[in-house]
């Protein structure tokens, strides 16, 4: 039988020192870390009144020729974050795709690491907040969402959820080692990562959106059995709610939206995250 023990919040700081935990104040902190040989860096932001519990992290990926501090102020998680008491790190991009700098290698090509400087953030911020390792998560806008794709792939037996905005993709071979729940935005309008892949997208595009949501649709082992509600006479959401380990893909489709961060996204987001956990 499992002991029940009443710790104060002060004790839980102290616990979480004598764990080693560097100590590391709420609000934002710019950290730089050695990731696959290469100086890497990421912002990190901790929940106001956090004092050593157990919270979880979001990793949160700007789009491409982006910076952390850009994606902290379109996705407004820092303020979620504070109200519902976990972590994000928005890491930084240093990989020059086909039309950007300071992007993801979201396509497994040759160069940046960036499932391993994923990896080691994970890791570098555990060393500092304690974190709920069941409930680890990731999001991103653009390449962000891209680099999101994958890592919902590679890192599919540490992260609980994936949430990518205006870019999923299904990676070349994946395999994930575990179902993982999806929740992906996408408008119609987009002109950069185009809702159908097309003669004129750019190399990185790959596939279109559905194209990537029906497969990863069936390496959740869901049914083909989707519900569809209509928000309004502009949005749709897409549910596959029958897949192995409740492993649910949600769709969010904006008849008219671009290549934006949508209104109302992150807390969609934060709400989904919320339902799932390893």
């Amino acid at each position: 039988m499992k002991s029940i023990i009443s710790v104060s919040a002060g004790c839980l700081a102290l616990f979480a020192t004598s764990l080693g935990l560097a100590q590391t104040g709420t609000g934002q902190s710019t950290h730089s870390i050695t990731s696959a040989g290469v100086e890497r860096s990421y912002l990190l932001h901790v929940p106001d009144g956090y004092e050593g519990e157990a919270i979880p992290l979001v990793l949160n990926y700007h789009g491409s020729g982006g910076v952390p501090e850009n994606q902290l102020a379109s996705s407004g998680f820092d303020q979620i974050a504070d109200r519902e008491n976990f972590a994000v790190a928005f890491p930084a991009g240093t990989f020059t795709n086909s039309v950007s700098q300071r992007s993801w290698n979201a396509n497994v090509e040759l160069g940046v690491d960036d499932v391993q400087f994923a990896r080691d953030v994970i890791a570098d911020v555990s060393s500092r907040v304690n974190i709920d390792a069941t409930r680890i998560y990731v999001t991103g806008m653009s390449g962000g969402a891209r680099m999101s794709s994958r890592l919902a792939c590679e890192l599919s037996d540490i992260l609980a959820a994936a949430a990518p905005v205006a870019g999923l993709q299904y990676p070349d071979g994946c395999v994930p080692v575990s179902a993982i729940p999806i929740l992906a935005f996408h408008g119609k309008a987009d002109r950069v990562n185009q809702y159908e892949v097309s003669e004129d997208s750019r190399p990185y595009w790959r596939m279109g959106v559905e194209t990537a949501v029906e497969r990863w649709r069936r390496a959740n082992g869901c049914s083909s059995d989707v519900e569809i509600d209509a928000i309004n006479s502009n949005v749709e959401l897409r549910t596959w709610a029958s897949c192995d380990d409740d492993a649910e893909i949600r769709f969010v489709v904006i008849a008219d939206g671009g290549h934006v961060w949508p209104e109302g996204a992150s807390e969609q987001i934060w709400s989904f995250f919320a339902q799932h956990q390893n």
